[in-house]
């Protein structure tokens, strides 16, 4: 009996273990699984989780709660203010003084006692000549600068993720394209060296290393094609702050062609309404005026209304009751008041003066960006039209110089042709092919950066 205990106890635990290494190897082939995985993103993606994880965006943040911290405590001095003192000390026992026909004597003994007094005033303000509702009005402005320079951070953000993007695809589009032209000249050698070995004359050993020679162009664009690649894919995982041991893949494999969506005075007129740089040089602008009106409003007295009270108790010192003789260790008074508060400072003046003259300031910065960033818009709205028409141009000539390289190597075959006119078929198209794809990144970095400088959110 015991024996057969002990062998199913065996069998029982060889089943667990075995269970449990079936389970820790199908842990094993799913972690190799997710690890070989890796995440698909499409330019929007990319661009939300560039802004998302970006530490700018998080200072930028951090500057909005400050700037609302400022505006709370503005208006907290539209609140009653309280001031309270408490005093506790030592005080001589004393009674009430004896008067006896013209003297007066003290029946006090010696002793020291306790006094406790406690002070406060409530005041109210009730006209200050615009001192708090100018600064009040300068700190919402200030909260919406922030706001404006954050968004202005975005559209930076956006920006830097399209141009590594583009750049991205467009090393990839390069070695696609490389290795085309190397196929073409390894076709073109396989023919050669065919045409070679039956003894036709149409061939020579020469025009073998012609095609070496050519070649070479070839190998350098490939690799510096793969060197764009690594360095454009490293610079975009560092932007998304991907760990380290994360891999992603963009969506897109070509470039596409976006339509530009305005004229060049809508585009101008968009820029100097809805661009983050003009919204917040115009809330800084109010907010400059607001606060040179509250240095200005300094000169003048502030009204208030003042509620003011003192309690006060010594247990050894009897209380004398005379209105006019304080007894300031036993006492309560309370009661309401009105007055005004000036302070005669002569250096508020020159501070006028001087946030004057950095609204001034700003005024002229708000014009030159006026006078500026149409000249930016226009050269980038040029630039977007001037290479759809160099995208146009490529494209036929590669589509062109493709269809010539195919009737080159179909001439040399049938032996009407030169292994001239392939190689520089081939060449021309690795040219063309290079400046379309060129010329198609181009356009897409200009519409980009057209957008931005029109203030077009595309996030």
């Amino acid at each position: 009996m015991e024996s057969s205990l002990r062998a199913y106890s065996i069998a029982i635990l060889r089943v667990v273990i075995g269970f449990g290494l079936v389970l820790v190897l199908i842990g094993i082939a799913r972690g190799e699984k997710q690890k070989e995985e890796k995440l698909v993103l499409t330019l929007q993606q990319l661009m939300n989780m560039a802004i998302e994880k970006s530490p700018e965006i998080g200072e930028g943040q951090s500057e909005i709660v400050a700037a609302r911290s400022e505006l709370e405590q503005v208006k907290g001095g539209y609140y009653p203010r309280v001031e309270s003192i408490a005093l506790v000390g030592p005080a001589e026992d004393a009674k009430r003084p004896v008067v006896a026909g013209t003297r007066i004597y003290d029946p006090s003994p010696e002793g020291i006692g306790i006094f406790g007094r406690f002070d406060f005033t409530v005041s109210q303000s009730l006209y200050t000549f615009g001192k708090l509702s100018n600064r009040k009005e300068a700190a919402i402005r200030g909260v919406r600068v922030k706001e404006h320079k954050l968004l202005e951070k975005k559209y930076e953000i956006v920006l830097r993720v399209k141009q590594l993007y583009y750049a991205l695809i467009l090393a990839r589009a390069g070695i696609d394209a490389a290795g085309e032209a190397t196929a073409f000249f390894d076709d073109a050698r396989n023919r050669m060296t065919r045409l070679l070995e039956l003894g036709s004359p149409n061939v020579t050993e020469s025009d073998l290393y012609r095609i070496d020679a050519y070649r070479a162009d070839t190998i350098r664009s490939r690799a510096e094609a793969e060197k764009g690649v690594k360095v454009t894919y490293f610079a975009l995982k560092s932007l998304i702050n991907l760990p380290p041991g994360a891999e992603f893949e963009v969506r897109e494999k070509t470039l596409a062609m976006e339509e530009v969506q305005a004229d060049l005075r809508s585009y101008i007129q968009r820029a100097l309404e809805e661009r983050p740089e003009f919204k917040q040089l115009e809330e800084a602008l109010a907010a400059q005026e607001s606060l040179t009106r509250a240095v200005r409003s300094d000169l003048y007295p502030s009204f208030f209304v003042a509620l003011e009270g003192s309690l006060a108790g010594a247990p050894n010192r009897e209380t004398l009751h005379n209105a006019y003789i304080p007894d300031e260790f036993n006492h309560a008074n309370i009661g309401v008041v009105a007055g005004l508060k000036w302070n005669f400072d002569f250096s508020l003046s020159p501070k006028v003066d001087k946030e004057q003259a950095e609204y001034q300031k700003l005024l002229h910065t708000r014009a030159t960006g006026r006078l500026n960033i149409p000249i930016q818009v226009a050269k980038s709205y040029q630039e977007v039209q001037e290479w759809k028409v160099a995208v146009d141009a490529y494209n036929k000539a590669a589509i062109a110089s493709r269809k010539w390289v195919v009737t080159a190597l179909v001439n040399f075959d049938m032996g009407v042709g030169t292994a001239d006119d392939i190689l520089r078929g081939i060449e021309k198209y690795g040219q063309n092919q290079g400046k379309y794809l060129e010329a198609l990144f181009n356009y897409n970095l200009s519409l980009s950066e057209l957008n931005y400088a029109a203030g077009m959110k595309d996030w």
